[in-house]
C-alpha cells in the first residue's frame, strides 16, 4: 500500500513537472506593431517641391495597412497617390500601398520626422511632418544666401566660406569658396558648390559627399542630422 502511495505521488510530481515545463518552452505571442507610431498630418513633395500634398495617417485598419486621406486634387499634383488606400510601416520603413497591399511608394527614415524614397523615372520623393515642412514655409533665394559665412563649432567659428551666385553648368548649384585655415571636418569634405533642396541647404564636394543644413532661426543653419559637435553656419 505504501509502495503504491509513494508510486503516485512521483507520478503527480512528475506531470507537475511537465506541465510546468511545457508552459515554460511556450514564447509569448509577438505584440502587434503599431501604426500609430506615424499618426497625423505629413507632407509628401518630390525634390524641386512643385508638387506638393499633405497626407493624413490614421491608425485605423483600411483594405489594406492602416487609412490614409489627402485631398481629391493630390492625385492630379502627384498622379501614383490616385492607387493609394493605405500605409504600412516596419524597420523604419514606410508603405504607401494599393487595395491589394502593392507598393506605390516606399519611404526610409532619414531622421526623425523625414522619410525619403525614390521611383524609378521620377527621382526622390520626401516625406516629413507637417511642423518639419513648417519650417521652410518661406523660401530663400540664392541672392539672399549669397555672401560671407561663417561656420561655427562648438560656439566657435572655425571657418570661413563665400556662397556665390556664380551657376555650374546643368545644375542648379553655385560655386563656393573656402578661406584657409579651416575646421579639419569641413576640409575633408572640401564642398566647391552649395544648393537649396527642399528648403534645406547643401554643401556638395566634386567627390558626391555633402552635408545638409536647415534654418531653425534667422541667417544660422543647423546641421542634420546632428551629429556629436553641434555645427551650424551663420550669414553674415
Amino acid at each position: 500500500m505504501r509502495r503504491a502511495l509513494f508510486i503516485g505521488l512521483i507520478l503527480i510530481c512528475a506531470a507537475s513537472q511537465a506541465a510546468a515545463q511545457t508552459q515554460s518552452d511556450e514564447k509569448p505571442e509577438p505584440e502587434p506593431a503599431k501604426p500609430t507610431t506615424v499618426s497625423g498630418v505629413w507632407e509628401l513633395s518630390n525634390s524641386d517641391r512643385d508638387r506638393v500634398c499633405n497626407l493624413t495617417f490614421k491608425a485605423e485598419p483600411a483594405r489594406a495597412g492602416s487609412q490614409v486621406e489627402f485631398d481629391p486634387g493630390c492625385g492630379t499634383a502627384i498622379p501614383p497617390l490616385k492607387d493609394v488606400e493605405g500605409w504600412t510601416i516596419a524597420n523604419q520603413t514606410l508603405k504607401l500601398v494599393d487595395a491589394r497591399g502593392r507598393t506605390v511608394f516606399e519611404f526610409s527614415e532619414v531622421e526623425v520626422g523625414m522619410f525619403e524614397g525614390e521611383r524609378k523615372g521620377e527621382g526622390l520623393y520626401f516625406l516629413q511632418t507637417a511642423a518639419s515642412a513648417a519650417v521652410f514655409a518661406p523660401k530663400r533665394s540664392v541672392d539672399e544666401l549669397a555672401g560671407e559665412w561663417s561656420m561655427i563649432r562648438a560656439d566657435k567659428p572655425v571657418c570661413a566660406l563665400n556662397f556665390t551666385n556664380t551657376a555650374t553648368k546643368g545644375f542648379d548649384e553655385y560655386r563656393l569658396t573656402i578661406r584657409q585655415p579651416c575646421d579639419q571636418a569641413m576640409s575633408r569634405l572640401n564642398p566647391n558648390v552649395w544648393r537649396l533642396d527642399k528648403g534645406e541647404l547643401v554643401l556638395a564636394s566634386p567627390n558626391g559627399q555633402s552635408w545638409r543644413f536647415e534654418e531653425r532661426e534667422p541667417k544660422k543653419w543647423w546641421r542634420v542630422p546632428e551629429g556629436g559637435d553641434q555645427i551650424l553656419l551663420q550669414k553674415k
